[in-house]
């Protein structure tokens, strides 16, 4: 039996292809498997990215798919519908087919699957080309509902939200890039367990205007209040970083890097809390919860 066959990339490689090309947005390949997400797409205006993600999960082949005359039928299992419904981010489906290099997708919501006995369907259709031509339904799935999308955030985030609830600890490492017109760098959210080890749960690149990094993290995690890791500060802040941030920056901001790198990255060490929103967010589902 063959230990490897290249069919999946194919379709990874297809998808990125029509992103980059076609769309002129950004790709960005899941190395993590992320429970049925392959890929990430920003899309970018006049040559800026927008910090607006849709999630894309990519199947490749026939064998994936019952064909029809105008749409392909895909069938998944419940625990990655219920996922992705959930999910903070819009999700698309796409199907590469490789025999004749087409690529299609579809929106997975509410109103484009359907239940079936023992799991679920979607149609994705054969005249909706991962293209140019499919920009203006990507960004309208972004612009999607408000009241969804800020309903998916949070349900994403109730197992940290509890966490936190708990008496856990939760921090953030974040890097900056200095002189740079677009922000830019690494958000690692971390895990402090019981016993002082640490666990990275979520990694993201991110590239954004009009925020610095305080109003970043709190737009990423609208559920937690920010501030400096103290106790990690105590221990790793760069005393030749006076050079650069006096006693005057530190003492009127209060979030502050703690350390550089080649004096072109800042980096910076944050804790969260739960702000008042994710305080009443965790009564409300705690009183969904409860039995009746």
């Amino acid at each position: 039996m063959s230990r490897y066959s290249p069919t999946e990339r194919i379709g990874v490689n297809a998808t990125e292809a029509a992103v980059v090309r076609d769309l002129g947005w950004i790709f960005r390949d899941q190395a993590v498997s992320d429970m049925g997400i392959d890929a990430h797409i920003e899309p970018v205006s006049d040559g800026n990215p927008t910090g607006r993600l849709i999630g894309v999960q990519i199947k490749t082949g026939p064998s994936h798919f019952t064909e029809k005359d105008a749409h392909l039928v895909y069938y998944g299992s419940l625990v990655h519908l219920e996922y992705w419904l959930r999910h903070a981010l819009p999700i698309i489906l796409v199907a590469h087919l490789p025999e004749s290099k087409a690529t299609y997708w579809v929106h997975v919501n509410k109103d484009s699957t359907q239940r079936t006995e023992k799991a679920w369907k979607i149609e994705i259709p054969k005249s909706q080309m991962l293209d140019q031509s499919s920009a203006g339904k990507l960004l309208a799935i972004l612009d999607g509902t408000p009241l969804e999308t800020k309903n998916r955030n949070l349900v994403l985030h109730l197992g940290n939200m509890k966490f936190l609830k708990d008496g856990g600890k939760l921090v953030i490492y974040k890097e900056e890039w200095h002189n740079k017109s677009l922000g830019r760098g690494a958000l690692n959210l971390i895990k402090i367990n019981q016993d002082g080890s640490e666990e990275t749960i979520k990694t993201e690149n991110y590239w954004y205007v009009g925020h610095d990094v305080k109003s970043l993290i709190e737009a990423v995690y609208p559920w937690a209040s920010v501030s400096i890791d103290e106790e990690f500060y105590e221990d790793n802040f760069d005393e030749s970083f006076y050079d650069v941030y006096s006693d005057v920056y530190i003492a009127s901001h209060e979030i502050y890097p703690y350390g550089t790198v080649a004096g072109e990255i800042s980096l910076y060490r944050l804790q969260i809390k739960l702000n008042t929103l994710g305080k009443a967010f965790l009564d409300v589902m705690s009183y969904l919860e409860a039995e009746t």
